[in-house]
């Protein structure tokens, strides 16, 4: 998922924003279908740590591999549908080695941390990457956090602790926390990076292939090989055709048709969504702690976005 909190998209009034799309959506106004295209979208991210879950215990370079070729084709078909074909592979090389790379480290990095803290815990430790977002877009404008920002990237840090509390009495796995944090980072970093190069078309679709490739060399180096059971493959192809494809597809709709501030605010809505998931599949222990926490590191999220303006 790429939220650019580094431009003008989110405002102070995110919270209002959150409560004009409920009224709106269960009303049936003109903007109901824009709204379905998020709902959609953040469902689709949502369901990342589910089948992640059920995948595991494929090797995460596997997963990521398999499921960012698929995603390659699903884009791929996408943009024969939609006659764009032509303009499909007309991103720069250098690019789309960036985004290759972001989205690989990014997802081995999640995909790792998943077996060693829980998937509830790393989706809550990975959803750090807004406010971490908002800190680095900070260093690179040179200027420094509002105090409302510091305090939004304060209530992130508070959520992941919180989040985590329940394994602290001694079997918290401080390697499966950093791995979390360091994909949490890499988003970060990949995002600011995609602000500043103002790159306008479809990046993500065709830089899959490379990310799918580069994951394959690096399962077959080093990872045992491993030959998916039937779960683990569903599990991957719709990996690759949810959150990879359609999600974006989506979002990127939405983002044409709505409003930025109301959009970029509901993509905070996520962690809820993706922990509320693996509770009604059975698929993680969602514990208190973790609701709580992954509430805090929400609304870090939106504090943090709230004045990104002034950053």
């Amino acid at each position: 998922m790429y939220l650019d909190v580094t431009r003008n998209d989110v405002s102070s009034r995110t919270a209002g924003d959150m409560l004009a799309w409920v009224r709106s959506a269960f009303s049936g106004g003109p903007n109901a279908r824009t709204y379905a295209l998020v709902g959609g979208a953040v469902v689709l991210w949502a369901s990342w740590p589910a089948l992640a879950t059920v995948a595991h215990p494929a090797p995460p370079f596997l997963v990521l591999g398999l499921s960012a070729l698929v995603g390659f084709l699903a884009s791929y078909v996408n943009a024969v549908r939609t006659r764009s074909a032509q303009t499909f592979f007309s991103v720069p090389v250098g690019t789309m080695v960036f985004v290759a790379i972001g989205l690989m480290g990014n997802n081995a990095f999640y995909l790792t941390a998943i077996s060693r803290i829980g998937p509830a815990e790393a989706n809550v430790v990975h959803y750090l990457w807004p406010v971490l977002l908002v800190a680095l877009a900070s260093l690179v404008h040179r200027r420094s956090p509002s105090l409302v920002q510091t305090v939004g990237i304060a209530m992130g840090f508070c959520g992941v602790a919180v989040a985590l509390s329940p394994q602290m009495g001694g079997g918290l796995d401080l390697f499966g926390v950093l791995l979390g944090a360091c994909g949490a980072l890499t988003f970060a970093v990949y995002s600011v990076g995609r602000s500043l190069a103002k790159v306008e078309t479809n990046v993500v679709g065709p830089s899959l292939a490379l990310a799918g490739i580069g994951a394959l060399v690096a399962h077959v180096v080093l990872e045992p090989l491993h030959w998916p059971t039937n779960a683990q493959w569903a599990a991957i192809v719709l990996m690759g055709i949810g959150p990879f494809t359609l999600a974006n597809v989506f979002w990127d709709k939405a983002t044409r048709e709505g409003s930025a501030a109301t959009i970029s605010s509901l993509a905070f809505l996520t962690p809820l969504v993706a922990i509320s998931l693996l509770a009604v599949f059975g698929l993680g222990v969602v514990t208190t702690a973790t609701i709580l926490g992954a509430s805090l590191t929400i609304m870090g999220a939106v504090f943090s976005a709230g004045r990104a303006k002034d950053t």
